[in-house]
């Protein structure tokens, strides 16, 4: 039977759910967490684990991927399947919903708490509200400074319905022209990074937001797209044990975080770059088909919480940071303690945003669009959570 005829026996629109992607969303955010930790507490430079925390930003990469799996397997699914794509509306209601009021709420919250006037002007307001600050070298770690990614996200939101629709009207065997077009994307991605390492003058004003805009981190949401295709393609098993790519994960972040191929600073940028998509889709393969130890992790209820509640932790941890500094907690009580109440703030805080804003927000949307049209509400309301 063909890869197609393999995909037609066991596609529905409808995506199944994969709890233990969950997990995975919060290894992410952990990592960023730790990443963030490291850089502000002083730790970075000093020698011993220093080349490694300052690699702990890799929770970047593993969301996109995430994402790239996540939203793009109903569309695949649909594709291969025979069936009409999912309907725009919906989509993008759930994509708003889960993203937005949350942002606005932490974003203006945080610019109050942090005096952060820029946001407030009409200029800051377009920007930072808008999901633009990533196209402006001044503003891109303004406001909530992780989120330039969130505006990676949107972008990539936006594009995906249109990527389905393009995939579909170019036709041809399902697995093979799915794989064929991510491979041009991502090699188009990997072309646009050496175009802008290698070509354009660092002065450039664009030169820093070229490389934090989609066209830089297509590959990373194409690799994830790409497990989506093999995931409705019918792939049941890894066929290696599930530890295997965690295993192979922790041998790529050691060589991202020593030395990698390539000489100059150019070739290091890609190498690394690529090196990040790579570990993302190992760190995720088990949650996907995995069995054994490794899911078992996984399957672990606190970890799966810290995972629904990541959005929170991702988008508070450096504003908590930033404020325990503020308020002298470097000198006294010490680092110490500001990592673990920065920890403990950033996961309450993160708790109180999903309980009291974002699952309700979810939940009414989901009546919403149910009330509008049944038929089209076939994916979870938190599929795809960055």
């Amino acid at each position: 039977m063909t890869a197609h005829g393999a995909a037609d026996r066991v596609v529905t629109v409808r995506a199944p759910r994969f709890p233990a992607i969950d997990s995975v969303r919060a290894i992410a955010a952990l990592s960023v967490l730790a990443y963030h930790l490291a850089i502000h507490l002083r730790l970075v430079g000093q020698g011993g684990l220093s080349p490694y925390a300052v690699q702990l930003n890799i929770g970047v990469a593993i969301f996109f991927v995430i994402s790239g799996f996540v939203l793009y397997r109903p569309f695949a699914a649909a594709r291969a399947g025979g069936e009409p794509l999912p309907p725009t509306l919906p989509y993008a209601v759930r994509r708003v919903l889960r993203i937005v009021p949350a942002y606005w709420v932490a974003l203006t919250i945080v610019a109050l708490v942090l005096g952060l006037s820029e946001v407030f002007t009409p200029r800051g307001l377009v920007t930072y509200y808008g999901f633009l600050q990533i196209y402006q070298k001044e503003t891109i770690i303004g406001g909530i400074g992780p989120a330039w990614t969130l505006c990676i996200e949107v972008t990539f939101y936006a594009a995906l319905p249109l990527w389905a629709r393009l995939v579909r009207r170019v036709g041809g065997p399902f697995v093979r022209s799915e794989l064929l077009l991510l491979a041009a994307v991502a090699a188009a991605s990997v072309a646009w990074k050496a175009l802008i390492l290698y070509v354009v003058p660092a002065d450039t004003p664009g030169w820093l937001p070229a490389q934090v805009s989609l066209p830089a981190f297509a590959d990373h949401f194409a690799i994830g797209m790409a497990l989506a295709v093999a995931s409705v393609a019918g792939v049941q098993r890894l066929g290696v044990p599930s530890w295997a790519p965690w295993l192979l994960a922790a041998a790529a972040f050691a060589l991202l975080s020593g030395g990698v191929p390539g000489q100059g600073f150019e070739a290091q940028s890609l190498w690394r770059h690529e090196l990040r998509g790579l570990i993302g889709a190992l760190v995720l393969l088990p949650a996907i088909w995995g069995a054994g130890a490794v899911p078992a992790l996984l399957r672990h209820p606190w970890l799966r919480w810290l995972g629904t509640i990541s959005y929170g932790v991702y988008l508070w941890q450096l504003p908590v940071i930033l404020e325990l500094q503020q308020r002298g907690w470097m000198e006294s009580p010490g680092r110490g303690a500001l990592a673990v109440a920065a920890v403990a703030l950033t996961v309450a805080i993160a708790a109180a945003s999903w309980y009291g804003l974002e699952r309700p927000v979810l939940r009414v949307g989901g009546a919403w669009l149910r009330r509008r049209r049944p038929e089209e509400v076939e994916q979870p309301m938190r599929a795809g959570v960055a």
